[in-house]
Formats: structure tokens, C-alpha cells, sequence
């Protein structure tokens, strides 16, 4: 009966130690379905452009995820209808992700990064998060 519960504890513990790695992964994963959505509902015409980050260095990967999450505030939806939806999905963009990776005092601030369209600004920010996926 000892053993069969010592199994199960110690089941039990590595299983929760696999998971708590997870989070991050799925964080990501979690925001490219959110962006797929908002590039749905996003205004195209008559916008300002935002930052686009082409840094994917892991080093530096804080910084170019903040920008987008940052610069993300600045869509607008395209029309009225979706404007609930849309203020939902941004705030789901704003939550803090788990990095671990270390800021470098050599990372390129935000005002650096070239500005296009709110499509193209949607689109490198799920080619950054797919790419933390892979990683």
C-alpha cells in the first residue's frame, strides 16, 4: 500500500513539474490566435503606422514583444459592431508573458523600429511568436 501511494505522489509531482514549463509556450500560442483574430477586425485605411521588430534574438526578445504589446494599443477596429470584441482581444495582447530571457542594455528601443500598416505590424508579430514557439 506504501509503494502504490509513494507512486502516486511521485506521479503526481512530475507530472506538475512538466506543466509548470508549459505556460509560457502556451502564452504564445494563445496570443497567435488572438492576433489571427484581431487582424480580422482591424481598421486598414487611415491609420498611423506602428513598430514592426524584425530583432528575433533571443537576447533581446523582452523588447520587441513589449513594442508590439505597447504599439497594439494604437488599432482601431474597422467598424462599430466588433468594438466590444476588439477591446477584448487587445487587452488579452496586453497581459504579461513569463520570459525568461534577460534584457541586454544593447536591445533597440521601440522609436527605432521601422512603421507600417497595421496588417504588416500583425503579421511580424505572429511571425515573432511562432518563432518563440519553435524555440
Amino acid at each position: 500500500m506504501e509503494r502504490m501511494i509513494t507512486f502516486c505522489l511521485i506521479f503526481f509531482c512530475s507530472s506538475m513539474l512538466l506543466s509548470a514549463a508549459a505556460p509560457t509556450g502556451l502564452r504564445y500560442r494563445e496570443l497567435v490566435k488572438t492576433v489571427t483574430l484581431l487582424k480580422q477586425s482591424v481598421k486598414v485605411k487611415e491609420v498611423e503606422p506602428l513598430p514592426i521588430s524584425e530583432d528575433t534574438v533571443s537576447k533581446c526578445l523582452s523588447s520587441p514583444i513589449n513594442c508590439f504589446q505597447k504599439a497594439s494599443l494604437h488599432l482601431q477596429p474597422a467598424n462599430k459592431q466588433s468594438q466590444h470584441n476588439f477591446q477584448y482581444m487587445i487587452k488579452k495582447l496586453q497581459r504579461p508573458i513569463n520570459n525568461d530571457t534577460t534584457t541586454d542594455m544593447n536591445c533597440s528601443p521601440c522609436y527605432s523600429y521601422a512603421k507600417e500598416a497595421p496588417t504588416k505590424f500583425l503579421n511580424s508579430f505572429i511571425s515573432l511568436l511562432q518563432e518563440q514557439i519553435k524555440a
